[in-house]
C-alpha cells in the first residue's frame, strides 16, 4: 500500500479557474487538503535553520508535492523570483509536476526549438536575434514569417509580417524597446493546428484547433475539434515532452506540406478546450499521474 497524501499544493494564477478547481476537486475526493498558492504573494525567507515559504498564512514547506498550474508573468526580477521560490520548495525534497527545471526550459521558445532540434524533432525554420540588420536578412530568406514574444502563450503578440517595409518597422520597435526579435517561417496549414496532450509517457488525446485565420490558439478565437490520436502524432508528442523533462504537457503541431511538425511545447497546458472534444477524463488521468510521482518520491 502507497503513501497516505494529506497535504499537496497546486501553483496557479486562477484559484478560481476552470482547471484549478477540478484539480482541487479531484485531490479533496481523495481526502487530501488542497493549497492553491498564487507566486505573485509567496513570501520566501533564510536566516534560520530551515527556509521558509509562505503563502498568506499557509506554510508550504511541509507540502507532500507541488502540481504546477502555472507560473504568472512579470518584470524579469519578478519571475526569477517566482522560480526561485519553486526551486527553493523542491530542493526542500518536494516533488513536482511540473518540475522547476523543465518549466524554465518550455517557458523559452528558442531553447524548447533547439532541444528539440537536437532530438531530431522537426521543427519551423527560426531565427533570433536582437538586432534590426540580421532580423532583416531573416525576413529576406523566409518571405513570410511570424514575429512571436520569446516568453508568452496563447498566442498573444504574435504577428505575421511578409511586407518588408513593415517587418522593418517591427523589428526596429522590437530593438528599440530591447527585446529579443524571435522569427519564424510562416508554414501554410489551412487555419487550424493539432494539440496533442502528454500525461507521463503517454499521449491521451488530441485536438484539432479550427481558427478564422491563421492564429489557431483558443484563447485567439479558435474552436476545438475531435483529432483521432495517430501513432506518429503520440510518438511525435511523447518524444517532445521526454525531452524537455515535462510530466504534463500539450505540444503544438502543424500538418504541412513536409509532414508534422512540432511548433511549440507548453508547460503550463489547460485542458478545458480538449475535454470538450474527449470522453477521457483529463483532470482524473492528471492526478492521479500527480499522486503517482509522489508515491514513487516518497519510496526511494
Amino acid at each position: 500500500m502507497g503513501k497516505e497524501i494529506r497535504r499537496v499544493g497546486v501553483a496557479s494564477v486562477e484559484p478560481e479557474g476552470w482547471e484549478t478547481s477540478r484539480v482541487v476537486n479531484q485531490i479533496q475526493q481523495r481526502d487530501a487538503e488542497c493549497v492553491v498558492f498564487d507566486l505573485t504573494e509567496t513570501v520566501v525567507r533564510v536566516g534560520g535553520k530551515r527556509p521558509r515559504v509562505q503563502y498568506k498564512k499557509e506554510d508550504l514547506t511541509n507540502l507532500e508535492g507541488v502540481f504546477t498550474r502555472a507560473v504568472p508573468g512579470g518584470s524579469l526580477e519578478q519571475v526569477i523570483l517566482r522560480m526561485d521560490t519553486l526551486h527553493c520548495l523542491e530542493r526542500l525534497g518536494i516533488p513536482f509536476m511540473n518540475r522547476p527545471h523543465a518549466i524554465e526550459k518550455a517557458v523559452d521558445k528558442y531553447y524548447t526549438l533547439r532541444l528539440l532540434e537536437l532530438a531530431g524533432v522537426p521543427v519551423p525554420h527560426t531565427t533570433v536575434t536582437q538586432y534590426t540588420r540580421d532580423a532583416l536578412r531573416a525576413f529576406r530568406r523566409y518571405k513570410d514569417v511570424v514575429v512571436k514574444p520569446l516568453f508568452g502563450s496563447g498566442g498573444v503578440g504574435m504577428t505575421r509580417v511578409s511586407d518588408p517595409e513593415i517587418a522593418r518597422r517591427v523589428f526596429r520597435a522590437l530593438e528599440a524597446n530591447r527585446y529579443a526579435i524571435y522569427i519564424q517561417e510562416f508554414l501554410e496549414h489551412g487555419n487550424q493546428d493539432i494539440r496533442v496532450f502528454v500525461i507521463g509517457d503517454k499521449a491521451i488525446a488530441a485536438m484539432t484547433r479550427v481558427g478564422d485565420n491563421w492564429k489557431t490558439t483558443l484563447r485567439q478565437g479558435a474552436q476545438p475539434r475531435p483529432c483521432r490520436l495517430t501513432s506518429e502524432l503520440s510518438e511525435l508528442a511523447t518524444k517532445c515532452a521526454e525531452t524537455i523533462g515535462l510530466e504534463y504537457t500539450g505540444v503544438d503541431l502543424l500538418e504541412t506540406e513536409k509532414g508534422l511538425v512540432v511548433t511549440e511545447v507548453n508547460s503550463s497546458s489547460g485542458w478545458q478546450g480538449l475535454q470538450q472534444v474527449t470522453e477521457i477524463n483529463i483532470t482524473e488521468q492528471l492526478v492521479e499521474h500527480f499522486y503517482s510521482i509522489i508515491q514513487a518520491h516518497a519510496s526511494v
